[in-house]
């Protein structure tokens, strides 16, 4: 079920070094074991690489074959493949099913994979959404979805540029950093999503953090609330949000002013103001949608355990690029 951004399910808790009053001997004893112990860049496994879309792409393999670009989608339930590729690999078809995607739902052909890998990280005889080519023209190969990160600890640096998907037996808070927020995370309505808490310019709401999405967007009833105009000179036609299946929704962009999450603060943030139809399908609180886009994620380290429901989000450890 969805969840307020008072939720008991729904809780931020910043990760702060406990003090103590050490001697020289201590402080040089305490720094001799976070050397030892605190885990480095040795979790960086692959690239994650922003493409020519402004989406963040990683390096998949398919059948045993590729690797491919498949786009990093934390937004996404399930992984997917576009139509040209499916065509191009001589995919098998599956069964018939329906794709919901932020901007709708769209009738399709399902695609059988026989394996899907990242990082290691394999899914075995799938059937695979097939959703349509983007309008664009871009050929990405297709989508990592939540399916593929469950039962992983997933870290995506996005000023290193890597992710890894790690055992959820390491610690994820140390993998995460010393300057890290945790966040509970909330859901939605038949969805795998993570959802959090996030303010603008004081206005509380709910947002999903959404890595498919490369700007960040506001539904209008949250706009409204945190008074948002845009209708205003300062707003303009934006591009339409259209999501897996490729609906367009029209959009307005402009400033939004402030927006809070997971201890972080933006100012004079752009955005567009789109009702996405998944706003209204997931319930969130108060119909105070958002979704974070990766024009939101710079130069920051995200751990993801979807099993537990649990983000943390901190600095990156490498300078933006």
């Amino acid at each position: 079920m969805p969840v307020s951004p008072n939720s008991p399910n729904n809780r931020v808790h910043p990760i702060r070094p406990a003090a103590s009053k050490l001697g020289v001997c201590g402080l040089a004893l305490t720094a001799l074991i976070a050397t030892c112990l605190w885990p480095r860049d040795v979790t960086a496994k692959v690239a994650m690489t922003p493409g020519i879309t402004g989406h963040l792409l990683v390096p998949v393999f398919v059948n045993g074959k590729g690797p491919y670009n498949f786009m990093l989608d934390t937004g996404a339930d399930t992984s997917a493949v576009y139509a040209w590729f499916a065509s191009q690999q001589r995919l098998p078809s599956g069964k018939t099913a329906t794709i919901s995607g932020a901007t709708g739902d769209v009738e399709e052909t399902t695609t059988r994979v026989a394996s899907l890998s990242l990082d290691g990280r394999a899914l075995h005889h799938l059937d695979v959404d097939t959703i349509p080519d983007r309008t664009d023209g871009v050929k990405i190969a297709g989508i990592v979805g939540a399916d593929l990160l469950m039962e992983r600890l997933t870290v995506m640096d996005t000023g290193c540029e890597t992710v890894a998907l790690l055992p959820r037996s390491m610690q994820a808070a140390r993998l995460a950093g010393r300057s890290a927020t945790l966040i509970e995370a909330g859901s939605i309505r038949n969805g795998k999503q993570l959802t959090l808490p996030v303010a603008v310019n004081g206005v509380a709401g709910v947002a999903t953090l959404d890595s498919g999405a490369r700007s960040s967007m506001i539904n209008t009833t949250f706009a409204n609330a945190a008074q948002i105009d845009p209708g205003s000179s300062a707003f303009r036609d934006g591009p339409p949000a259209r999501g897996a299946v490729q609906t367009p929704i029209p959009s307005r962009i402009g400033p939004i002013g402030t927006v809070r999450f997971a201890g972080t603060t933006q100012r004079n943030v752009v955005a567009r103001v789109v009702d996405l139809p998944v706003f209204d399908d997931a319930g969130y609180a108060n119909g105070h949608g958002f979704n974070i886009g990766v024009d939101m994620l710079h130069a920051m380290r995200i751990t993801l355990d979807y099993s537990a429901r649990r983000v943390w989000i901190g600095p990156s450890r490498c300078v933006a690029k």
